[in-house]
């Protein structure tokens, strides 16, 4: 009986699960025009450059260190992350940070040809700081910019994707 019932209770929240429309993220599909793509403005080794070109060739571009005759560019023209105080306790010692992050990039061909005029992708990240525990703050604080930095990034693929 308790068999039953549990494998009821299991299909009907599958079937909630599909019919609620969650799924899991996929792969952005990229234009063809951007399968060998070069970045530039951006260190394609650390931070949000590294975040940036893993995803990329996850998605099936070919990201090449150096320009190549047939490649696109993709153009950072800037990346700026700050953090600012959210909220202050009564103590007037911050309570809260938020960490916000913007990307402004350019798109261009292979022939030179501007494919996406400068766009501007965002995201937003907050967190709290114990001033007592201070090296657990630091540490969730690094955690956040790197997800701040995994949500600029698909921002970006979707944008990419969406080029025409």
């Amino acid at each position: 009986m308790m068999r039953s019932q549990s494998s009821v209770f299991i299909i009907f929240m599958l079937i909630m699960l599909a019919g609620c429309g969650f799924h899991l993220r996929g792969t952005a599909i990229i234009p063809d025009d951007l399968k060998v793509i070069y970045i530039q403005g951006v260190d394609t080794n650390k931070s949000l450059g590294l975040e940036l070109k893993n995803s990329l060739i996850r998605n099936g571009v070919t990201v090449v260190n150096d320009y190549q005759k047939d490649s696109a560019i993709l153009t950072i023209l800037e990346n700026k992350v700050e953090r600012r105080v959210l909220s202050v306790g009564s103590d007037a010692k911050v309570n809260e940070y938020e960490l916000f992050g913007f990307v402004k990039f350019k798109v261009n061909d292979a022939e030179g040809q501007l494919l996406s005029d400068q766009q501007r992708v965002e995201a937003r990240r907050s967190f709290q700081f114990d001033q007592n525990q201070v090296l657990g703050s630091i540490e969730e604080g690094s955690e956040l910019r790197q997800q701040l930095d995994q949500q600029l990034v698909q921002s970006i693929l979707r944008r990419l994707a969406a080029i025409k």
